[in-house]
């Protein structure tokens, strides 16, 4: 019996990449393209999105993580926040009953990551309670990073598995400016090891993915946002091992003597 080797090795060293799709919900179209890639890419659903129950359902028909995205109140008093947002100063009750509501609205979630919240998520005393209740829930936290944010930190503290964002894929809607974030988001992955890559529904972001994901290099693996909180190891991929049977075959030239598997079929000098 011989064992034909593999002529290449699993790369000891594979950076890994999350994305996480906010805003689903709103636009059926948009929202069909992101459910149409691998199951690795994360949703962020909006609790108040006309759709979001029906999308989290087909999300979790697929076996895809879920995430609420729930909107948080901005710095910026004149920017109009959804129904259903964390306000600054509410109070544990009040964050109680929002997650509960959101809930029922995203059911199947995992986690929770914040919609815009670059008021709420600076807000120290705000966070601590709306982690305290968060951690009742027993979900995970992914902070969006929408300014300068204490969420995460307070999170941690609270005992709640968080994760941050990383890179942003659309802040820019052009098609060279979102390739090239996803492009830092493999850098930043090979650096780091993990990168943490926030996006949206549209056009360009949608055909920077396809092609994007499509071509992954060898050294990096799309993972889903669940597999950085639940710690999962990367499974290797297992070498193409071929067991070959019975005898060498003989060389080709007299005196045709059987030679050893590793020289089959090369003749004797």
């Amino acid at each position: 019996m011989f064992i034909g080797f593999p002529t290449a090795s699993f790369a000891q060293s594979v950076g890994k990449l999350a994305i996480v799709i906010d805003d689903i919900g709103y636009h059926p179209k948009e929202d069909a393209a992101i459910l149409a890639l691998p199951k690795a890419v994360s949703v962020a659903i909006i609790p108040s999105a006309p759709y979001a129950l029906s999308r989290a359902k087909e999300a979790h028909s697929q076996q895809r993580d879920i995430l609420i995205h729930l909107p948080m109140q901005p710095q910026n008093p004149n920017i109009p926040i959804e129904a259903g947002a964390l306000k600054v100063g509410a109070s544990y009750a009040e964050a109680e009953q929002l997650l509960k509501q959101a809930r029922q609205q995203v059911p199947y979630a995992i986690g929770l990551n914040n919609h815009m919240g670059s008021g709420a998520t600076a807000d120290l005393a705000t966070m601590i309670r709306f982690m305290q209740a968060l951690k009742a829930e027993q979900l995970f936290f992914l902070d969006s990073k929408t300014g300068k944010s204490v969420a995460y930190q307070t999170a941690q503290k609270q005992g709640i598995s968080a994760l941050e964002r990383h890179i942003f894929l659309d802040d820019s809607n052009e098609l060279a400016d979102v390739t090239q974030q996803f492009q830092r988001a493999i850098q930043y992955a090979r650096q780091h090891g993990v990168a943490i890559m926030i996006g949206h529904p549209r056009k360009n972001s949608v055909a920077v993915l396809q092609k994007g994901i499509a071509e992954l290099p060898s050294d990096i693996q799309l993972v889903s946002i669940g597999h950085l909180w639940r710690h999962e190891k990367i499974e290797p991929v297992k070498p193409f091992i071929v067991i070959f049977e019975g005898a060498p075959a003989p060389t080709s030239i007299a005196p045709f003597n059987n030679v050893t598997p590793l020289l089959r079929g090369i003749p004797k000098e």
